[in-house]
């Protein structure tokens, strides 16, 4: 079924950048390996290393907490995490990545609104395919999010990984405790935690990742504390 583009979101660390945006490209790529030998007819390959990129366009917005100052703070940082999903509801298909943001740039014409560019390099691992666990909400208790069912046959991996992204917060002494959890059905009556992120009290983002992701049904728990808390926040997942 053809999708619609308006649904993307881009979460860059701490920061949901989607109404500053109006373009998104990921471009996912391994290494081809050359291992021909003599009396092939034909060359083989085996895969190498992982590799990939991200560019995104839209508006600038110069404001103290416009993705100019965004961006630019973030310009040739080591690790940024970004999260790119193509709709805005649990189970969308989603693009997470540890990366370096390596351009931006800035374009102005005298019949055109100032436009901005970003570019971002994988910094390892290339560029991770999976899912939006958690949509961004504003939750203000304890919840869990939508049971997403992975697939008969998708029950072992080598591996997976997460990002959090807390975008908003309020309250006094406000806490959020996050933890992915991930079970063979989807009652999760012994659901079991696959991920557990550190626990955030103010805007903040974190990527984690795990040697191994074994059971088909996963969801993301959340608790919160403290008086009159407000998060807002969403999380990503892929499988390795």
């Amino acid at each position: 079924m053809a999708q619609h583009g308006k649904d993307t979101v881009v979460l860059h660390n701490q920061y949901n950048l989607t109404s500053s945006l109006d373009s998104a490209s990921i471009d996912r790529s391994i290494a081809a390996l050359d291992t021909t030998v003599f009396g092939l007819n034909s060359r083989t390959y085996k895969p190498g290393q992982k590799d990939g990129s991200v560019s995104v366009e839209g508006f600038a917005d110069p404001a103290a907490a416009g993705i100019d100052t965004i961006l630019s703070n973030s310009f040739g940082s080591a690790s940024t995490s970004v999260t790119i999903s193509l709709g805005q509801t649990a189970g969308s298909n989603a693009y997470l990545m540890d990366a370096i943001e390596n351009q931006y740039s800035t374009s102005s014409s005298v019949t055109e609104m100032v436009r901005i560019t970003g570019e971002y390099q994988a910094a390892q691992d290339g560029v991770d395919a999976g899912v939006l666990l958690l949509p961004v909400t504003t939750a203000t208790a304890s919840a869990n999010g939508a049971t997403h069912d992975r697939g008969s046959g998708s029950t072992t991996s080598s591996g997976a990984v997460a990002i959090i992204h807390v975008t908003a917060v309020s309250g006094t002494s406000p806490t959020l405790d996050a933890i992915v959890q991930m079970d063979d059905n989807s009652s999760f009556t012994s659901a079991t935690s696959l991920i557990t992120f550190t626990q955030a009290t103010a805007i903040t983002s974190q990527r984690t990742e795990v040697a191994t992701s074994t059971e088909r049904y996963l969801r993301l728990n959340y608790t919160i504390g403290g008086t009159d808390p407000s998060f807002t926040f969403a999380v990503s997942w892929a499988a390795r």
